[in-house]
């Protein structure tokens, strides 16, 4: 695990400066304080140049990199964990390769020169790496199926820069910094990014999934790796109790294959199912040993806490006996650490849940070097309210184009519609109709084209931001960015297309594992980790088990919550925590911001930083916040987008980077 960078001069001038790499390294130490390593190519005039930050898991002692193949004609760094390298090291060696060290990055070396760009079907991990080919003068970049690693591109006057977070290519003065008009309203929309885009002009991420090659002479080939792929119904397994036996051997398998590590490893532990099959399954293979780690919250003055699921949590890791820790935060505490996540993260991301888990993992790391975790049983056994209302959606919208067409219908209930919208966030706050706003979206979307329908079902479409609400809020440079770009539609239209099946149940599924894993929960997760040089492992990613997730039919999948996996673990835990109704991993952000945090927030948002912008109408913005405030309307999760951009805009793109305490 660790940390990786580089430049790429397409024009082979000689500009792949290796001082400039060093420097690129020396602003993510801290997701490899153990060491560093560099390479470049040639040795006058440099037109490759790779580096990394390391930290130690798998050989400790000859894990060094760059690791090189036996005439050292290739050359790789490389970031995160292939589980399976000891099963891939013995076939290899079978194929008359000969190996230096024990780690399994050497693996890739090997497995590249034996299968080439077909070495991804051999891969079980998690990774994002860089390989140098001299002999063909080929850098392949690649990320992993799901994007669990995540990789950072920035190509400017003919040199390809890359590296682990965006921060490190900012380390080159001549890449500049400045804020993405097309994609801002993505970001307001969704809360994160979707597609390649980021914030930042000039710089996107290599999806997941997918490799990038760049053969000599500058040509450039994405390659996709990896998709999610269904099979048609014939071929799926029907037997239920054949499904759930292969689930729990998968996650079985998954498990033991992920706890390979030379150094210590532990379990973040919420109140929920997902997290409570991980410590069911490790504490099977590694009895009395496994320590477990929550973050609770202090709200002050005796009030209770719905979001608190501290008492869930004790309760599985004494039935199993973990060694458990807990982090107790205050809102003053979570507001110290969204200082450091915004710096963290790199790119804006309104999870206020994840602000917790940079908390939680600063106690984590004082303890294990590597952490599990329990993301991906959601989307991999349809844990997501989504998982049941998009299939719905399609469904109910079909049986309505055979009345009349959904065009007719859009156009009759279009602008009425907008007007309604409008009152959301005021009915949200009336006691007695403030669950309605959760509802008629779904209404609305029935009557527009599909996919345009289910992203705005994706983003909670006038729950949080709104048309109206842009309307009256963007300034004319935001606006005619959006309306030129069109960047959250034509980004969502992609997914869709790369989605789409005849079974609206299996969409569903593919359509959250290409919008909110990438650009949220799996970027988040190792972005927070990381931080604090903790490696976080995800179990339930295993590509066997992703693969055997998509084989259940959906009818099966969608018999209840999370249906397969409950049964799975049916003989391994205890009922109340199979019977626990599922519940968000939440924070009590709506009562700190009209109290503890209340006037740390206005003072961030009518700055006059903030107001002068340029991206908001003034008084517009003003009359927002004043509103909310007051209690007059609902408008938290806008008000958090907003303070995000802010303290974002201020971290990255007013000054150079600076690391907070952390």
């Amino acid at each position: 695990m660790c940390g990786i960078v580089g430049v790429l001069d397409t024009r082979h001038t000689g500009r792949a400066d290796p001082a400039l790499v060093r420097a690129m390294t020396g602003t993510i130490v801290h997701r490899g304080p153990d060491g560093d390593g560099f390479f470049h190519w040639p040795e006058a005039g440099p037109n490759v140049a790779l580096g990394m930050r390391r930290l130690s898991i798998i050989d400790l002692d000859t894990g060094d990199q760059p690791i090189y193949n036996e005439d050292r004609s290739l050359a790789i760094v490389f970031n995160g964990e292939i589980y399976n390298y000891l099963e891939l090291r013995a076939e290899l060696e079978q194929h008359g390769h000969t190996f230096r060290t024990q780690t399994d990055t050497e693996t890739l070396v090997h497995g590249y020169e034996q299968w080439g760009l077909d070495l991804f079907a051999h891969l079980r991990g998690m990774y994002a790496f860089a390989l140098w080919d001299a002999n063909a003068e080929r850098l392949l970049l690649a990320v992993d199926h799901v994007g669990i690693k995540p990789l950072y591109l920035a190509e400017r006057d003919g040199r390809l820069l890359f590296a682990s977070e965006v921060k490190a290519l900012f380390a080159d003065p001549d890449l500049p910094r400045a804020l993405n008009l097309a994609t801002l309203d993505t970001f307001l929309a969704f809360g994160y990014m979707i597609g390649a885009e980021t914030l930042y002009d000039g710089v996107r991420r290599l999806p997941p999934g997918h490799a990038l090659v760049i053969e000599r002479g500058g040509e450039q080939k994405l390659i996709r790796h990896w998709n999610t792929n269904y099979l048609a119904p014939p071929e799926r397994p029907h037997d239920i109790q054949a499904i759930v036996a292969e689930a729990r051997e998968r996650l079985r398998e998954s498990v033991r294959l992920h706890l390979r590590s030379d150094v210590p490893l532990g379990l973040f532990l919420s109140g929920g199912i997902d997290s409570a099959t991980m410590l069911a399954l490790m504490s099977q293979m590694e009895p009395g040993k496994v320590k477990t780690f929550s973050v609770g919250y202090d709200v002050g003055q005796g009030a209770a806490n719905p979001d608190d699921e501290t008492q869930h949590a004790r309760r599985i890791a004494a039935h199993f006996q973990s060694d458990h820790h807990e982090h107790i935060i205050t809102a003053g505490d979570w507001w110290d650490f969204l200082l450091a996540y915004v710096y963290h993260h790199d790119e804006p991301n309104a999870n206020p849940s994840i602000v917790s888990l940079q908390a939680l993992a600063e106690l984590t790391a004082q303890h294990v070097k590597v952490v599990l975790n329990g993301t991906g049983g959601d989307e991999l056994f349809c844990g997501y309210r989504a998982h049941r209302r998009f299939p719905w959606l399609v469904q109910t919208a079909a049986r309505l184009d055979r009345v009349l067409p959904r065009r007719a219908r859009h156009t009759l209930i279009g602008k009425p519609w907008k007007t309604l919208e409008a009152l959301y966030p005021a009915m949200r706050r009336v006691r007695f109709v403030g669950a309605l706003p959760a509802y008629l979206p779904e209404w609305r979307a029935l009557h527009l084209p599909l996919h345009e329908g289910l992203r705005r079902l994706a983003s909670f479409e006038g729950l949080t931001f709104s048309d109206t609400l842009r309307d009256r809020l963007y300034s004319a440079d935001v606006r005619a960015a959006w309306d030129r770009a069109r960047h959250k539609e034509e980004a969502y239209a992609a997914i869709f297309r790369r989605s789409y099946t005849d079974d609206p149940g299996d969409m569903a599924q593919a359509l959250h594992i290409h919008t909110w894993l990438p650009g949220n929960g799996l970027l988040a997760v190792d972005k927070v980790t990381m931080a604090h040089s903790l490696e976080a492992r995800v179990p339930f990613f295993d590509p066997p088990l992703v693969d055997f997730a998509m084989r259940v039919p959906s009818d099966v999948r969608l018999q209840a919550n999370k249906f397969v996996l409950r049964e799975a673990l049916h003989a391994d835990l205890p009922d109340f925590a199979l019977q626990r109704p599922k519940q968000p991993f939440g924070t009590p952000i709506l009562r700190w911001f009209d109290h503890d945090l209340r006037d740390r927030v206005q003072a961030v948002l009518l700055d006059e930083r903030s107001l002068n912008r340029g991206l908001f109408k003034r008084d517009a913005l003003e009359t927002l916040l004043r509103r909310h405030f007051n209690g007059q309307v609902d408008r938290v999760q806008v008000v958090f987008r907003l303070l995000l951009l802010e303290l974002w805009h201020r971290a990255t793109i007013d000054a150079p980077p600076h690391i907070p305490r952390v």
